[in-house]
């Protein structure tokens, strides 16, 4: 709260231009940040730890009129540029309810939730919402449950982070214990902790639990507290970076029974095996120095195992399979790496690698298919025995003769019928991580030679080149960074027969010229009738 606190009282001072400009963006592991750089918090917690009631009670403490969009207003690009901005840029609700057309009371923006912005109502909000960031005249709160979630990565990056612990029970317990005694509750120490346990630790949800409880009876025992919090226990959707969390942490299996540590699994038994890979090499296991190594390795047995069993379960439908699968992928490699999470949770690297390698699996294919009338090997020959020495057939003339080496350049693009993407995407097979593309090298003029000569003799090629409208890819892209990236495309598909190349559409000036065209060939039929008649009268 002080740190909200001191980042909005000198938000002014600290955005003004001649003083802005001298602070340095801070590292994302400074530990002194102020937030003095940032228009925009970010307050991330567990749901009922007070994040809204700590921006509300700190912003009316400043004496900042707020302004507040939640969970429950549509929060679509469209909506947030049209409403917000004006928000931004006009008076206050509570000046003109005060009877004063213009008022300088400061404003704050309260983004209530904002990694719930996703599907179809939102769509496009989070890219709307960072652009207003960057363009802000007020200082901006967002706060949301889920900091790791994918869509939160671009947001991070342009707010003062602030992160909300859950708290333990004992700190919710002594607080609740001054709570009851105030408003006249009996309650014993243990039966408050079975209620707080029944919450899951969430303060807001405890507090309703015991107004709603005490409505009725004053006197709370254990056994009401028991049989209530176990009735009202709060249903909990854990993500993956929180169940890769309790996997891993000794402290939580410690009352976990064996069933319940399987259960982990379950919450994604699709994404969760590839986060336990990813992370439990930045497990510290508490045990002796020596046995590290050996837990390691039992850790690494019992990973590949799961994922031997996941390829069986996946490859012959097997699901009965997965509680086999749930023991090895999840809970054996907790209990052998059992310790502290010490760095933090990454997303699979799996999944970047994968689709890296169906990519140049699709290219590879193109390209064997492209060169089939002048090779014969398979995509792995053409992989390991042709791709490095195409490559440098084209290259080499262009590189050692410039624009002369052209033609020559252009020839073997024809004898193996490839296509001028099929260059690009031959340039990226053979690229590795340290080697130098040769493509790099040509010089700019050599380059738009090479490309305007192909483009004047392309080949006939044996194959059908299909074509994709470039606004529907656009469209395709936009819906796929709004899950990912959270960077969305404007475009918007349009079915304009003008663009499909299967339809001739008339124009204006082709319509006036058949006119013209028409009359006179009518008028030349004509005057040839005319000359036949002409004709016959002198004949007789």
């Amino acid at each position: 709260m002080s740190k909200l606190k001191q980042w909005l009282e000198r938000w002014y001072k600290s955005q003004q231009p001649e003083y802005h400009k001298k602070i340095p963006k801070p590292s994302p592991w400074a530990k002194n940040d102020d937030g003095a750089y940032y228009k925009a918090a970010l307050l991330s917690g567990p749901p009922g730890v007070g994040k809204t009631t700590t921006a509300t009670l700190v912003s009316k403490e400043l004496g900042f009129d707020i302004v507040e969009f939640n969970a429950s207003d549509t929060r679509s690009k469209k909506l947030l540029h049209e409403e917000v901005s004006q928000l931004l840029s006009t008076n206050t609700i509570a000046g003109f309810a005060a009877g004063n057309k213009k008022t300088d009371k400061k404003r704050v923006l309260l983004m209530d939730e904002v990694d719930g912005m996703a599907g179809n109502e939102d769509r496009g909000g989070m890219q709307e919402l960072i652009s207003l960031i960057k363009n802000s005249s007020i200082p901006i709160i967002c706060m949301c449950n889920d900091r790791n979630h994918q869509k939160m990565r671009s947001l991070v990056n342009y707010c003062f982070d602030l992160r909300f612990q859950k708290p333990r029970l004992e700190q919710i317990r002594g607080a609740m214990m001054s709570i009851c005694f105030k408003e006249g509750l009996s309650i014993t120490p243990n039966a408050l902790s079975e209620i707080i346990n029944g919450a899951g630790c969430d303060i807001r949800q405890t507090l309703n639990n015991l107004s709603m409880w005490s409505a009725a009876n004053k006197n709370l025992s254990l056994e009401v507290a028991q049989k209530e919090s176990k009735a009202a226990k709060k249903d909990t959707i854990l993500g993956p970076w929180e169940v890769v969390r309790m996997v891993f942490t000794e402290s939580e299996q410690k009352d976990m029974s064996l069933s319940d540590k399987s259960r982990l699994f379950f919450y994604d038994y699709s994404m969760g095996p590839l986060f336990v890979q990813e992370n439990y090499l930045n497990v510290t296991p508490n045990c002796k120095k020596g046995e590290v190594m050996k837990r390691v390795a039992q850790a690494a047995d019992a990973i590949s195992m799961g994922d031997l069993i996941d390829s069986k379960i996946r490859g012959s439908n097997n699901w009965s399979l997965l509680e086999s699968q749930a023991m090895y992928s999840t809970v054996l490699p907790g209990y052998y790496m059992a310790g502290q999470v010490t760095n933090r949770i990454n997303f699979p690297g799996w999944l970047g690698k994968n689709s890296s390698a169906n990519k140049r699996k699709r290219m590879l294919s193109e390209l064997h298919m492209h060169t089939r009338t002048s090779t014969s090997g398979s995509k792995m020959a053409m992989n390991l025995d042709y791709l490095v020495y195409l490559r440098n057939a084209i290259i080499h003339p262009l590189k050692k003769y410039g624009t002369e080496g052209v033609p020559q350049a252009i020839e073997v693009m024809k004898s193996y019928t490839l296509l001028r993407e099929d260059l690009t995407n031959l340039l990226e097979l053979c690229q590795w991580k340290d080697t130098k593309n040769p493509f790099n090298d040509i010089e700019a003029k050599v380059k738009s030679a090479f490309t305007r000569a192909y483009n004047k003799e392309a080949p006939l090629l044996p194959f059908a080149v299909g074509g994709i409208s470039k606004k529907r890819v656009a469209a395709a892209e936009s819906e796929l960074m709004e899950d990912d990236e959270y960077v969305e495309s404007d475009t918007e598909e349009t079915d304009d027969i003008a663009a499909d190349a299967s339809i001739k559409v008339k124009t204006k000036g082709e319509s006036k010229i058949k006119k013209e065209s028409s009359k006179a060939s009518t008028s030349r039929a004509k005057g040839g009738s005319k000359e036949g008649k002409a004709k016959g009268k002198k004949s007789k």
